[in-house]
């Protein structure tokens, strides 16, 4: 048998086998960094990438057939093709694959190594015995060696691309991604010509162990390959452990690390600042121990365990320092996890005092009066509400001091303010505890009398107290005071008409004379329009269609361009001229008549609207007031899919306004119903937001796109400014448009403006205007071409 004459040694054979499966490993390299970075379609590009690497094996593994000074036979060659190029494209699908992993336990580790390892012996073998056949004789321990040789440069190369595709910084990796290529080619340049050196006796005179040297070679180049993932890996490591170090050390709150039985391990320095503690004490102590109060305790315990299972949320609780004193804190808490096993918690305590502090002052800024220190009439509106929730009985006592107005002339705002601060001190020194007294404005005050009080009994005595002078700056004044009294619900269930009614009893009282009080009967509604005529006359008007419907423009307050506008609802009475809508719609309410009245405004409104577009205007966003009532009709969503139909309308066109009260009960059903009117374009915004502190957090809670600032924030907009800011910036942050109605004043634009609110709605810019009036103004505005 003649022993065929191999020169697989030569050194510019391997020289370019090992250049090739350098730009091998490169893309290998650059395809797993890529296939991590991907969003989407990580299958395919893995699936792409491994044909690739495939398809530079098999071209390496032609030059190395013809190189090899080995006859080889072509009749096969399209099977070899075919298994070598499949069996490589396996190994490299794994390869990636594993590679994708920030951490792979060590049995995936070994057993793709060793399918990988297994993927190239098996094309190596099978590819040379198609190529080779007549040459072949296999070599037994050789064979052992090549594959153990194998499985070395496997795990090395596996360890190498899951080190490299998983770190972020690309100038950390850069010299280690080209030195690792170079060698990790170097490597598996040799693995083709160990595995023909045991596949077949080797004989090319240089002598009896010759054929050594391929394995000499790849134990060379494992060896310095073995280097890089070693190397590289420590300074990982390092980096990692400087990372977190400087994330823990240098966090600007306080960092705690306790163990799963919540003893403290570590403290950074802040955590040393906060609590008063040295670390060395900090350290062994339980964290419970910081935690002050048993209520507190326990709720921090099942936070813990909580966070021990996975979840992670914010805590605030009170953190008790070395000298006793507490501070209100916030606590982030994470598991610590090693290799898929929790072995601690990181708890991240920011000190929130001072914030707390600012909330509670912004809180009782917007509640109170700022002159007085009394409840303001937001805060009375709001005590009235929970009342109203709870369906307690309450009195409503309304007062005004006559003749308050020639002090101010006389003697100057300055002077009427000390007097008024007098008269809130003797309201408040007067009236029982468990009553509230606010100062609604003005030298107006009101007073909520709960828990069994008579009102009569504390007007009484309201008189009476005012019947002694008042002395300031050494001057003495007699003050008297109008009282009205309204009560809930003999009345009226409705707030706003209550402040109303017990408003024009005091005015009563004021026309009978002042210094005394006066009830509220219905008869003050209005003298000369009989209640039950005018309920009669609506459920008609309605019936007949006779409302009309007014517009008042939303602007942009930067462009003065018209934004939109909101439609009003105006009934001119054919004997009494023109009903206010605080006298009409309160009665429609309680004849169940609001349902038609309104459904009777969208109509005309989409009519109208119709009418515009079929003339040709740009017609923008005009909103609806909706009340509560109509969202508990079943079919109210229907109704608006189906006049939108009938009028060939867009929902883009229509803007619903509701209050926050629409929140009270029914959530999910309310809820569900604006977000149905969204998803047909209409757009839902909040009337009044911000008149009951509940608002923050039914934000979380409601479908909707538009804050409307209360203009009883915008009519003291000066001291309202942080309330105002607060509400832009939370409906910035929530992705929520805001406009503010009720803007009068240039300086309220300007204001506004510089809070970031654009969008603004009042008399500074138009009253409620007739159809055919807004029409003339949008005529106005430039036209888009």
């Amino acid at each position: 048998m003649n022993i065929p004459h191999m020169y697989i040694f030569d050194f510019n054979n391997i020289a370019l086998t090992v250049v090739f499966l350098i730009i091998s490993s490169i893309m290998a390299v650059e395809f797993s960094r890529q296939i991590k970075k991907a969003i989407d379609r990580k299958k395919r590009k893995m699936v792409l990438y491994s044909l690739l690497l495939a398809l530079t094996f098999l071209l390496t593994h032609l030059f190395v057939i013809i190189s090899a000074g080995v006859p080889f036979s072509t009749s096969n060659f399209y099977l070899f093709f075919l298994l070598f190029f499949g069996i490589c494209g396996v190994g490299s699908y794994a390869a990636l694959s594993l590679a994708q992993r920030d951490i792979a336990n060590t049995s995936q580790y070994i057993s793709t190594s060793l399918l990988i390892a297994a993927s190239i012996m098996m094309a190596e073998y099978t590819a040379f015995y198609i190529i080779f056949r007549e040459a072949i004789e296999i070599q037994p321990i050789l064979s052992v060696m090549a594959f153990l040789m194998i499985l070395v440069t496997s795990f090395t190369l596996i360890r190498f691309l899951m080190q490299i595709t998983n770190e972020d910084i690309y100038e950390f990796v850069k010299n280690y991604k080209y030195t690792g290529s170079v060698l990790g080619g170097m490597a598996m340049g040799g693995i083709p010509y160990i595995a023909l050196t045991s596949m077949m006796e080797i004989s090319d005179g240089s002598g009896v162990h010759s054929f050594l040297a391929p394995f000499i070679y790849m134990a060379a180049a494992n060896l310095l390959f073995m280097l890089v993932p070693d190397l590289f890996g420590e300074k990982l490591i390092m980096k990692n452990v400087q990372s977190h170090l400087s994330l823990f050390s240098h966090n600007p709150d306080s960092v705690f690390r306790v163990d799963l039985q919540g003893y403290i391990l570590s403290v950074n320095k802040e955590a040393v600042e906060l609590t008063g503690y040295m670390p060395n004490e900090l350290a062994g102590l339980h964290f419970i121990d910081l935690i002050g109060g048993s209520e507190e305790e326990k709720k921090i315990r099942k936070y813990f365990m909580k966070v021990l299972s996975g979840e992670t949320k914010l805590i605030e609780t009170t953190l008790k320092r070395a000298d006793s004193t507490y501070a209100d804190v916030r606590i982030t808490a994470v598991r610590i996890i090693v290799k898929n096993t929790t072995v601690g918690v990181f708890g991240i305590v920011r000190d929130i005092t001072e914030q707390k502090k600012a909330d509670k002052m912004i809180e009782y800024l917007a509640y109170h009066d700022e002159l007085t220190n009394l409840p303001n009439r937001r805060n009375l509106e709001k005590v009235m509400a929970s009342l109203f929730i709870e369906d307690e009985e309450f009195s409503l006592i309304y007062l005004d001091f006559d003749r308050f107005k020639r002090i101010n002339d006389t003697f100057g705002h300055s002077f009427g303010d000390k007097i008024l601060m007098q008269i809130g001190n003797k309201l408040s020194e007067v009236v029982p505890e468990e009553c509230l007294v606010a100062r609604i404005g003005g030298d107006e005050f009101a007073i909520l009398v709960t828990g069994g009080n008579q009102p009569d009994k504390i007007a009484n005595e309201i008189v009476r107290e005012f019947q002694s002078p008042l002395f300031a700056e050494g001057m003495e004044f007699l003050i008297t005071a109008s009282i009205g009294i309204s009560k809930y619900p003999e009345d009226t269930n409705n707030l706003e008409l209550l402040l109303k009614y017990a408003d024009m009893a005091m005015y009563k009282a004021k026309e009978n004379g002042a210094n005394h009080y006066q009830f509220f009967d219905q008869s003050m509604v209005d003298q000369n329009v009989n209640k039950f005529e005018l309920e009669n006359d609506l459920r008609n008007a309605i019936n007949s269609k006779s409302l009309t419907v007014f517009y008042q423009p939303k602007y942009n307050a930067t462009t003065n361009e018209i934004t939109g506008a909101e439609a009003l609802a105006r009934w001119k009475h054919p004997r009494h001229g023109m009903i206010p809508p605080g006298v009409f719609i309160p009665i429609a309410e309680e004849a169940n008549l609001i349902v038609p009245l309104e459904r009777l405004i969208i109509r005309q409104v989409f009519s109208q609207l119709v009418a515009w577009k079929n003339r040709g205007f740009e017609v923008p966003r005009t909103s609806i007031n909706i009340s509560i009532i109509h969202f508990y009709q079943e079919d109210f969503v229907k109704f608006m899919q189906h006049t939108l139909k009938e009028y060939d309308l867009y929902g883009e066109l229509i803007e619903i306004e509701v209050t926050e009260s629409i929140m009270i009960k029914k959530e999910d059903s309310i809820n569900s119903q604006l977000q149905a009117l969204r998803e047909i374009g209409i757009e839902v915004s909040i009337d009044d937001f911000g008149t009951g502190y509940s608002s923050l957090s039914y934000l979380s809670k409601l479908s909707v796109d538009r804050l409307k600032i209360d203009q009883s924030f915008i009519s003291h907009s000066q001291e309202n400014r942080e309330i105002i800011s607060t509400i832009v910036s939370m409906a910035t942050n929530l992705k929520l448009k805001v406009i503010a109605e009720g803007v009068e004043t240039a300086s309220q634009i300007d204001l506004l403006k510089s809070l970031g609110c654009q969008e603004v709605q009042g008399y500074f810019y138009s009253p409620p205007l007739p159809s055919n009036e807004y029409e003339t103004m949008m005529n106005k505005q430039p036209q888009e071409t």
